[in-house]
């Protein structure tokens, strides 16, 4: 077995750089359990694994279909497919793991509803403020109402003259 610390590990542009300089013999999709991995034998060396851009983990495909398509899109049009350590059963256990995507597109649903009818609450308003019927309260006067509101909010009611509803003047 192959002494792991001494593996390489390329991510896409490096892998495709050396594939493209002609620096690999081979090029494989290696099953192991449930997981394809993209493998490359270099003219001299060790062989080396396609990884991940950013922490350069190996690339694991659910399916060697789409490690085969990013492969032929590369221009590798010959490679070998080594399934001799691949497990069905647990390709199928490991299924897609993101509980979490339900609970964000729901969430997500959610928020995009919200918006919706905050915006048709917005446009209302405008319309009423350009209506030329609209009633203004001076500044005054919202601070009286809200004040009032604030004393029974607070259960004191002790304020007098409590604000009642103002409706728009009939023309």
């Amino acid at each position: 077995m192959e002494d792991k610390l001494l593996e390489t590990v390329l991510n896409l542009d490096q892998f495709r750089a050396a594939f493209h300089a002609g620096g690999f013999s081979s090029v494989t999709v290696r099953a192991a359990g449930g997981h394809f991995f993209v493998t490359a034998q270099p003219r001299t060396g060790r062989r080396v694994t396609l990884a991940t851009t950013h922490r350069k983990k190996k690339r694991s495909f659910r399916s060697p279909a789409k490690a085969i398509e990013l492969l032929y899109r590369m221009g590798a049009h010959k490679v070998e497919v080594d399934t001799s350590a691949w497990d069905p059963e647990l390709a199928s256990a490991e299924g897609r793991k993101r509980p979490d995507t339900a609970e964000r597109q729901r969430r997500a649903h959610q928020a995009a509803i919200h918006d919706a009818w905050f915006r048709e609450q917005v446009e209302q308003a405008v319309k009423e403020a350009s209506d030329p019927a609209a009633i203004w309260d001076s500044q005054a006067e919202v601070k009286r109402q809200s004040a009032a509101k604030r004393a029974e909010w607070l259960g004191t009611g002790a304020h007098r003259g409590s604000p009642t509803p103002r409706k728009k003047a009939a023309h």
